[in-house]
C-alpha cells in the first residue's frame, strides 16, 4: 500500500529529528570539555541560530520556485556532513571545529519552513492546525529517540572507545541518521509544489523587498511578533537546560538525553493526540491566548531545581515542571504555524513559513547569549525572566485575539 506524502514528510522529520536530538543534549557537554563558560555556549548556540535566521526565508523562498523535494535533499545532505565534522571537532577537542560544525549545520539545517511548507501543500486549511500539530508530535517523538539512543551511544563509545573518544560516538551516529532521512526523501518523498516552475513563480523579486512586503500585512506581522517572542521566552529554558540538570541533579551525558527523552514523550502526547482536537473545537486563537500562562507556570516550578536544599524536591521541580511546559509550548508553537500558514497565500508558504522561522531563529541567535549571561549570575534566573516574558506574551496574544478568530479564504 502506498503511503501519503503526509505519512513521509512526518517519517522524515521524525528521522531528522531522531539525528537532531542525538546532539543536543550532548552540545553543552562538548562545549564544556573545550573550556567554554555559558556565554561562550551562548554563543555557539546562537552562531546557529544566526545561520536559521539568514536561511530559512532563503531556502523557504527557493522551495517555491524549485520545489520542496530538491531543498530537503540539499539541505539534509548538508546535515551529515556538519554531524560528522562535530565528531571530529570532540575528537580534536577543538572549540573552533566546534563552532564550524554548528554552522554549517544551521545552513543547511534551516529546512523546517520547507518542510511546513510541504505540510501546507497537502493539507486542508481545517487540517492544517492537526497537521502542524502531528508534524511538532513527529519532532517530539525525534526527541524521544535521539536523546536515548545518544545516551545509549555515549555508554557504549566509552566501553569500546574509552572516555576520550565515546562521546564522539553520537555525532557520528547523527551522521547515519541523517543519511537514512535522505534515502526516504530521495526514495520515497513525491514533490508537493509541482507547480514550481511556471515563469511568473520564477521571476526574481529582491528578496528582501518579498519579506518586507509580508511585514506590511498586519496579521501576519502580529503573529511573526508572537514567533519571536514565544521562541525568545523558550530559548532561555532550552539554553541553560543541561547546565541546570548537570549542576543541580548530578547526570552527565546519559541522564540528560534521558531527562530529554522525557520532555518529548510529553510533547508528543500534546502535539500528536490534543493540538487537532483542540484547535477544532476552540480555535487556534483561543488556545494561543491561554498557552503561554501554561508554559509561564511550568517555568516557575522548574526555577525551584536550583532553589531547593535536596535532591529529592530538585527532582520533583524538574519533573513537574516539565508537564506545563511541554502543554503550554505544544499548544502554541503549531498553533501559530498552523495560522501563519492559512494567512499565506498557496505560492508563498515557503517564504512565509520561512520569514516566521527566521523570526525564531533570530529569537534563537540572541535568547541563547541572555539566557548564558543570566544564569552565570543565577541559575535560577533565566526561568524567572523566562515566565515574566510568556505572562506578557499571553496578554498580548489576548489583546490581538479577536483580529484572528476568522481564518481568511484566499
Amino acid at each position: 500500500m502506498k503511503k501519503s506524502p503526509l505519512f513521509i514528510i512526518l517519517l522524515v522529520a521524525f528521522v531528522d529529528l531522531v539525528s537532531y536530538g542525538l546532539i543536543i543534549p550532548l552540545q553543552a557537554s562538548y562545549a564544556e570539555r573545550m573550556g567554554a563558560n555559558g556565554l561562550t555556549f551562548g554563543l555557539l548556540v546562537g552562531t546557529y541560530s544566526l545561520m536559521q535566521l539568514i536561511f530559512n526565508p532563503l531556502l523557504g523562498r527557493w522551495s517555491d520556485r524549485v520545489g520542496r523535494r530538491r531543498v530537503l535533499l540539499i539541505s539534509v545532505f548538508g546535515s551529515i556532513f556538519s554531524h560528522l565534522l562535530l565528531g571530529v571537532a570532540d575528537l580534536a577537542s577543538s572549540l573552533p571545529l566546534l563552532f564550524l560544525a554548528r554552522t554549517l549545520d544551521g545552513i543547511t539545517g534551516a529546512n523546517i519552513s520547507t518542510a511546513q511548507a510541504y505540510i501546507a501543500d497537502v493539507t486542508t486549511k481545517e487540517n492544517r492546525a492537526k497537521g502542524m500539530g502531528m508534524f511538532g508530535a513527529a519532532f517530539g517523538l525525534g526527541f524521544v529517540m535521539g536523546p536515548a539512543i545518544g545516551a545509549g551511544l555515549v555508554v557504549l563509545g566509552g566501553i569500546i572507545s574509552g572516555p576520550t573518544y565515546g562521546t564522539a560516538w553520537p555525532a557520528f551516529g547523527a551522521s547515519v541518521i541523517s543519511a537514512a532521512a535522505f534515502f526516504l526523501i530521495w526514495k520515497h518523498l513525491p514533490e508537493s509544489n509541482p507547480n514550481t516552475a511556471d515563469k511568473a513563480n520564477r521571476r526574481r523579486v529582491p528578496h528582501l523587498k518579498t519579506m518586507a512586503s509580508l511585514f506590511g500585512q498586519p496579521r501576519l506581522r502580529e503573529l511573526f511578533t508572537l514567533t519571536f517572542c514565544v521562541t525568545f521566552s523558550f530559548v532561555l529554558l532550552e539554553i541553560t537546560f543541561v547546565f541546570l540538570c548537570t549542576r543541580f541533579l548530578g547526570v552527565r551525558e546519559a541522564g540528560a538525553g534521558l531527562i530529554f527523552a522525557y520532555i518529548g514523550v510529553l510533547m508528543v502526547i500534546v502535539q500528536g493526540g490534543l493540538v487537532g482536537r483542540l484547535s477544532k473545537r476552540y480555535g487556534e486563537a483561543n488556545l494561543i491566548a491561554i498557552a503561554p500562562f501554561i508554559t509561564a507556570v511550568g517555568f516557575v516550578i522548574i526555577s525551584f531545581v536550583a532553589e531547593v536544599d535536596t535532591m529529592t524536591w530538585a527532582w520533583a521541580a524538574l519533573l513537574i515542571g516539565c508537564v506545563p511546559v511541554a502543554l503550554g509550548n505544544g499548544l502554541t508553537t503549531p498553533n501559530i504555524n498552523a495560522m501563519v500558514s492559512k494567512e499565506a497565500h498557496k505560492d508563498q508558504q515557503g517564504i512565509v513559513l520561512g520569514t516566521n522561522q527566521a523570526l525564531g531563529s533570530l529569537a534563537r541567535a540572541l535568547g541563547p547569549l541572555a539566557g548564558g549571561a543570566m544564569y552565570d549570575v543565577r541559575a535560577a534566573l533565566p526561568y524567572w525572566v523566562g515566565a515574566g516574558l510568556f505572562c506578557m506574551v499571553g496578554i498580548y496574544a489576548v489583546k490581538i485575539r479577536p483580529r484572528h478568530m476568522l481564518n481568511v479564504k484566499l
